[in-house]
């Protein structure tokens, strides 16, 4: 059997590559396709019948997003084994694993459109909130992770220090607005999501970004 010649920096760069692809359609079908409800309208019935009514949209974006949720966690995780081979940086370890276990919960979070798009319309607002609980919950986690990664990057000046700084500072103000929008989120009203709504959009460019920089790098 031929021995397949690929070193780990260039398998951590196409986890990269592959993990901006398969996120970044998705991001950019939502960001630009998809649309927000009316004042006074029911936010998380507004999305479950989204998801319904777009259902190979929906159901394309959820098996891109699973992909790209993996490979990006891999190139974290692989990035980080790279760099404790030349200097020992346990808040870099707990980082990673913050965001590795996070990615998983997104994953999970992420299959509810599953369950929406298969399962009774009666119960798909239901199902939309849990969706939304669980990227609350896990979001924390994630972006502390992300954080704490970009902060060890930056001392390290792995890649652009002004870059690496703000995504670094981005990511704590995430964690504050999900702090803020679990406290204050009105079901009813969606200028209560959009605050959050604008940080993830924001922070997930930056996230993108970074795995076209680190990717590029690694080669």
């Amino acid at each position: 059997m031929k021995k397949i010649n690929i070193s780990q920096n260039q398998l951590t760069s196409i986890s990269f590559y592959l993990g901006l692809i398969f996120t970044g359609v998705p991001f950019l079908s939502q960001l630009f396709l998809s649309s927000t409800p009316d004042q006074g309208t029911h936010i998380f019935t507004y999305y479950a019948n989204e998801l319904i009514l777009n259902k190979n949209l929906s159901l394309f974006n959820s098996l891109f997003s699973f992909l790209g949720s993996v490979m990006i966690a891999y190139g974290v995780f692989s990035l980080n084994q790279l760099l404790q081979t030349k200097v020992k940086n346990p808040l870099m370890n707990f980082s990673v694993f913050l965001f590795v276990f996070s990615s998983l919960g997104f994953i999970i979070s992420r299959s509810q459109d599953l369950i929406i798009i298969w399962g009774s319309a009666s119960e798909s607002s239901k199902h939309m909130m849990f969706e939304f609980a669980l990227i609350f919950s896990f979001g924390i986690f994630y972006w502390i992770g992300i954080g704490l990664f970009a902060f060890c990057l930056y001392v390290d000046k792995f890649l652009n220090k002004n870059f690496l700084l703000a995504l670094s500072i981005l990511s704590v103000v995430n964690v504050f607005l999900i702090v803020f929008t679990i406290f204050n989120v009105d079901p009813y009203d969606i200028s209560t999501v959009k605050p959050l709504y604008t940080g993830f959009t924001i922070g997930n460019t930056l996230l993108l970004v970074f795995c076209f920089m680190s990717g590029k790098k690694l080669v």
